[in-house]
């Protein structure tokens, strides 16, 4: 996430190393491993009931310190170039660094004559080899560096346009305020009343559309827009700053997956509009078909509609899973009843152990497939869409794409269905030994009658093709009823 060193170094008896560009991804605010260790302290008689503070610390002129709404403690330096930093400026030594590193800093900002207003804010981070930094403008709400660099370089995300990089840049601008509230002028109450219009937008597409853009459920849009009323009232407070800054943040981010106000935006969450020179392997996809009853074709479906371009919706990952765990565990009692009904071939003994051992297997594997399927991916029903987008991208082959991932879902129906396939040989094998060759072929032409006509009413192919040859379907659906997008 970071960038390329800028070759600037200082060096004194206090400070050395060089300095680097980092934006607010990179900051390393939840990476903290640091351990602590309490231990017993005396409480003095009457501690605290004055207005006293706990411990007094010293802090130069100019300085303050102020506590983020989950509990990091920051500093703010108030002055011509404002600067916020969560170094520990309380121990002398790191004070003494972090005004090394502004001074020099300061220098930069002034030689290079960046173009900018009286509301630019300077980030810096202290680090073992040096120090990073950034700086927000916030009468524009961007980021910005001193020197020329590259999103690549920056750890960001490839871009279409300087506009498609402004949504980025925007995006930084959210998460820095969002991690240094208390010490900003209170966001205006046009910016939040935009912020409810974008929740009212998003409430209406979920609530109008199965295939809306839109990162949260109309269940979620209600629940911020009531978050987002409360804050009205409560608009100077660094709390209610946090949490429109939080949203704006994410927002930014769901513009530039969207592709807002770019050439070709992304406008329903099934269209695919980034190019992939990665052709899928058609072949292994009808070996699978074959062997699964096409049913590993509906999980290839399912599993694209969730991936599109790389990008998940935690509801629709919820809903697949949801889905998948229902069909894991109907094939699980197929299989168990597929089991049970072979209890009679030990009892008549069957003409064909080898297809009776090999149909009991096929139900036994369809069983103990569907119980590991059931017990890996329950616990992930729940995962966020970063997470379940980050583990779609560790399984998702370069070659097959989701194609073996799909014939692994597909594996409990799949091995009942073969279990059924043989134990209704074996059935006809049986009947053949008991009732002779004529009756066994009776029986069978009537099985065979009964599926042929179980899935002609249930074939969509079927009535589409009797749709064609006698023209009695009438009108297309669509053209009787105004459906949803």
């Amino acid at each position: 996430m970071d960038s390329q060193r800028t070759g600037a170094v200082i060096g004194d008896e206090k400070t050395s190393g060089s300095l680097r560009a980092i934006t607010s991804y990179a900051t390393g605010r939840y990476d903290n491993s640091t351990l602590v260790d309490p231990y017993s302290m005396d409480i003095s008689p009457g501690l605290f009931t004055t207005s006293q503070d706990p411990e007094p610390q010293y802090l130069p002129p100019l300085w303050s310190a102020h506590v983020h709404p989950e509990g990091q403690l920051y500093f703010y330096l108030e002055g011509p170039l404002p600067v916020v930093t969560e170094a520990y400026l309380y121990h002398p030594e790191t004070l003494e660094s972090a005004c090394l590193w502004i001074d020099y800093i300061r220098d930069m900002f002034l030689g290079a004559k960046v173009d900018v207003s009286r509301e630019t804010e300077l980030f810096i981070k202290l680090e073992e080899d040096g120090c990073a930094y950034y700086f927000v403008e916030h009468s524009t709400r961007t980021q910005f560096w001193l020197e020329t660099s590259s999103t690549e370089k920056l750890g960001l995300p490839a871009v279409l346009s300087t506009s498609h990089l402004k949504i980025v840049l925007e995006e930084l601008y959210w998460l820095h305020v969002e991690h240094f509230p208390m010490h900003l002028k209170p966001i205006s109450s046009e910016t939040l009343q935009d912020l409810m219009s974008i929740f009212s937008h998003g409430l209406c597409d979920q609530m109008t559309s199965r295939v809306s853009t839109f990162i949260y459920t109309a269940q979620e849009c209600n629940s911020f827009l009531t978050i987002l009323e409360g804050c009205r009232g409560n608009i100077t407070n660094g709390r209610t700053t946090w949490i429109i800054a939080r949203l704006s943040s994410i927002i930014g981010h769901h513009k530039y997956i969207t592709y807002y106000g770019q050439e070709h935006s992304r406008l329903s969450r099934d269209q695919s509009i980034l190019f992939d020179p990665e052709q899928k392997h058609r072949w292994i996809s009808r070996v699978f078909a074959s062997l699964t009853f096409k049913v590993s074709d509906d999980y290839v479906a399912r599993l694209d509609d969730v991936f599109v371009d790389r990008i998940v919706y935690a509801d629709q990952w919820a809903r697949l899973m949801g889905d998948c765990l229902e069909q894991w565990r109907s094939a699980r009692w197929a299989a168990l009843s597929g089991l049970m009904l072979h209890f009679p071939f030990l009892v008549l003994n069957s003409p064909s152990p080898l297809l009776l051992t090999t149909s009991v297997t096929l139900f036994g594997s369809g069983l103990a497939s569907s119980i590991l399927l059931q017990e890996k991916y329950e616990p992930m029903q729940g995962l966020s869409a970063t997470q379940a987008m980050n583990y779609l991208d560790t399984v998702q082959s370069r070659i097959f794409k989701f194609q073996l991932m799909a014939f692994v879902f597909s594996l409990p129906k799949a091995l009942h269905l073969w279990g059924f396939v043989l134990f209704l040989a074996n059935c006809l094998l049986m009947a053949v030994q008991y009732l002779g060759l004529k009756a066994a072929i009776v029986l069978g032409a009537i099985s065979l009658l009964l599926v042929i006509t179980l899935y002609c009413t249930i074939s969509e192919t079927f009535h589409a093709i009797c749709g064609k040859c006698t023209g009695f379907l009438g009108p297309k659906t669509e053209d009787m009823t105004v459906q949803m997008v």
